[in-house]
């Protein structure tokens, strides 16, 4: 893996843009909100995009996150495998699952049908990237700041085999 050779898909400076865009959206569509949001991070990959949009949101935000995931060496696998789900009592609470890409929607998918049997009220979506693919998504994500063509990407918290998530831009994996 090699920045030089891979495609740059988008600079820091177009994902931060894409972000300030989101960001105004969820702040829009919240903004009536009484209780505070429950924003649930996807670990790992959405741990860089969560750190960059929290501090763009208004309504009052109580923080917890998940990590679960069906991704081992860069394949998909038919099991979710879960390492942490939320500790926050969602009975009754508006939540915000970041993630940072939404690809079959299979991982989004169930964490936001995990939510809504621990009671929240109502569970919105919010990725950095999705990827435009022949099949739909299980699911749509309510707000999207991207989106990529069908390829194996990498960089802004999300990796190739572990590595590359502090890359400065999003790439894809050269052909």
């Amino acid at each position: 893996m090699s920045q030089l050779e891979d495609d740059c898909l988008f600079t820091q400076a177009e994902i931060e843009r894409a972000l300030d865009a989101m960001a105004e959206q969820i702040n829009q569509h919240f903004s009536a909100l009484a209780e505070p949001l429950v924003v649930l991070v996807i670990m790992k990959g959405a741990l860089v995009t969560a750190g960059a949009l929290l501090p763009r949101l208004k309504p009052r935000l109580l923080l917890d996150y998940v990590h679960a995931s069906r991704y081992r060496d860069n394949k998909a696998g038919v099991d979710l495998h879960w390492s942490h789900k939320p500790s926050a009592d969602l009975t009754g609470r508006t939540v915000l699952l970041v993630d940072d890409i939404l690809d079959e929607g299979v991982t989004l998918k169930a964490i936001r049908d995990y939510c809504l049997t621990q009671g929240a009220s109502r569970v919105g979506s919010a990725v950095l990237v999705k990827k435009r693919r022949a099949q739909p998504s299980l699911m749509e994500a309510d707000f999207v700041a991207l989106e990529v063509p069908d390829r194996f990407v990498y960089g802004f918290g999300m990796d190739n085999n572990e590595l590359g998530r502090n890359a400065p831009g999003i790439y894809a994996l050269a052909d």
